[in-house]
């Protein structure tokens, strides 16, 4: 099993994986869009701006982290749960050139990237964005309306390439629990599993 927590930024997906990667004992594939970030001493929302001034820069930035983050998962195989994969081609295409944005969504890594996650054992969540749940940490962007606008660009993603999901649109989190666990009744946790031998 695989499971996929997309939507927009400072919406509570990294809380979801991690609690879905303790609860059903699955790894936990760390984010590597800020492992791409750092390398190139993007550290502050100022830095993120003056990044999607230059078209070139949003194309090498991007494209090399939906690359990373495919070959990540590929070293993980199976049985984990991840965040950030989709929403990094939102932002290429809120913020790429329109050319770029078409050669490399007809380029092998979204094809592949594409499959790997359409496969039946794959679990796809997105969630809607939440004005309260924004969060000012320095780096990560507050701006509601490009959270609106990442969010839309993702569901259209999912949508037009047929990759099923489910819509987490409360921001309770036990709320979000509740219905991740629905969608995943059929994966009993590894450690329940132990607990009734």
């Amino acid at each position: 099993m695989r499971v996929y927590f997309n939507g927009s930024f400072s919406n509570g997906k990294t809380t979801c994986r991690k609690w879905v990667a303790k609860e059903y004992n699955l790894k936990d594939v760390p984010e590597v869009a800020r492992t791409v970030l750092a390398e190139r001493e993007i550290k502050e929302e100022a830095d993120l701006q003056k990044l999607r001034t230059n078209t070139n820069n949003v194309f090498d930035v991007q494209s090399e982290i939906i690359a990373r983050q495919l070959q990540i998962e590929k070293e993980y195989r199976d049985n984990f749960v991840s965040c950030r994969g989709l929403d990094s081609l939102a932002f290429f295409i809120a913020f790429g050139s329109p050319l770029d944005i078409t050669r490399f969504m007809k380029g092998p890594v979204f094809t592949e990237y594409l499959k790997w996650i359409k496969h039946p054992s794959v679990y796809t969540f997105l969630i809607k964005p939440d004005r309260s749940l924004l969060t000012n940490d320095g780096f990560r962007d507050t701006n509601w309306d490009l959270s609106l606008e990442i969010y839309g660009i993702v569901k259209a993603i999912l949508r037009t390439n047929q990759v099923s999901y489910t819509l987490i649109s409360d921001s309770n989190m036990s709320e979000r629990q509740t219905l991740i666990q629905s969608v995943l009744s059929n994966y009993l946790p590894i450690h329940i599993e132990e607990a009734c031998k």
